[in-house]
């Protein structure tokens, strides 16, 4: 049966290690040209946020220019990965041989339908797991490397460092995988699972980094300085609120209050007392990482026991 599953998606098996041939091959030798880079102008000094010097804010402009997009791209590919591997690997996965009329075969023979899913399933699966963590592993490395020159300085809430960082890689992947192959199930047709299944992931997507900040702790920060900011200094963190505080403690939305000049300042209506910022610490990203990765990893497991469920039925 492995023998047979290995003939049958030997292509896309290629496929997967002529990526993490040449990905690896890209990350390392970029990598080592931005650590060159760092060593030759000196800026090791210059990667800890607690260094504000002048040299050092014209040489993180000057490193960012240069770098901080092609970071951003090195983990664009990760975050993408596991979508790109649900539509053109798990969608068709099932869907071609139900359209093909091959899966009849497949029935006839002594191997039961559920170690059939099984082995198709896992043939693909697991080598894309395997190229998805390595790429994840070096990129990782090439964005720590950077140090607060790079993505590292924003908060890692972000739906960019969040969903490519811990294990939420992999947990888009079991999920992507399992979407794609029961849609495949369901449909029995290729090209129509793998567009619904693009569009049921990126709709997902949005859908859950909209909300799961919703369920962590909200810490606010207040002033009585009206014309500076509640804005903590500290780094890493996620704004998720700011406003106006009333007299009374009570909220007032930038909208509600009328700045008007005043002499060199700005005056305030009456009753406006403070500033008021919330905000999500990042040690709180790891404990929603692991949260996210159960409930896809659940929502996998259900899905795919859909899958065997629809395959069972299929004539």
């Amino acid at each position: 049966m492995i023998w047979v599953a290995w003939r049958q998606h030997r292509a896309q098996l290629i496929t997967l290690a002529a990526l993490l041939l040449l990905g690896s091959a890209t990350v390392l030798v970029l990598h080592a040209s931005m650590t060159g880079d760092i060593e030759e102008y000196g800026l090791q000094a210059c990667m800890s946020v607690r260094e504000r010097t002048a040299d050092c804010a014209q040489a993180r402009v000057e490193f960012q220019e240069e770098w901080f997009d092609l970071l951003k791209v090195g983990q664009g590919v990760v975050f993408a990965f596991p979508v790109l591997l649900g539509v053109f690997c798990a969608a068709p996965l099932f869907a071609r041989e139900i359209e093909h009329g091959t899966h009849v075969l497949a029935f006839t023979q002594s191997v039961s339908r559920l170690r059939w899913m099984i082995t198709k399933v896992a043939i693909l699966l697991l080598p894309s797991a395997v190229v998805l963590v390595v790429l994840q592993l070096l990129v990782d490395r090439w964005v720590a490397a950077a140090g607060m020159l790079g993505p590292l300085r924003s908060s890692p809430f972000y739906w960019l460092p969040f969903g490519t960082t811990g294990p939420m890689p992999v947990a888009h992947l079991l999920f992507s995988f399992a979407v794609g192959a029961l849609l495949g199930a369901v449909m029995r047709r290729s090209v129509m699972a793998a567009c619904t299944t693009l569009g049921t992931l990126v709709a997902l997507r949005v859908a859950v980094s909209s909300v799961h900040l919703n369920f962590l702790p909200v810490q606010r920060f207040t002033t009585s300085d009206l014309s500076g900011s509640a804005n903590p200094d500290v780094n890493g963190i996620m704004v998720v609120n700011s406003g106006y505080l009333g007299s009374a403690g009570q909220e007032v939305p930038y909208t509600a209050v009328n700045q008007v000049p005043c002499g060199s300042n700005v005056c305030y209506p009456g009753g406006v007392v403070g500033q008021f910022t919330d905000v999500i610490h990042e040690s709180a990203a790891p404990g929603l990482q692991l949260a996210e990765f159960a409930v896809f990893g659940l929502a996998a497991v259900l899905l795919l026991v859909g899958t065997a469920w629809t395959l069972q039925r299929q004539h």
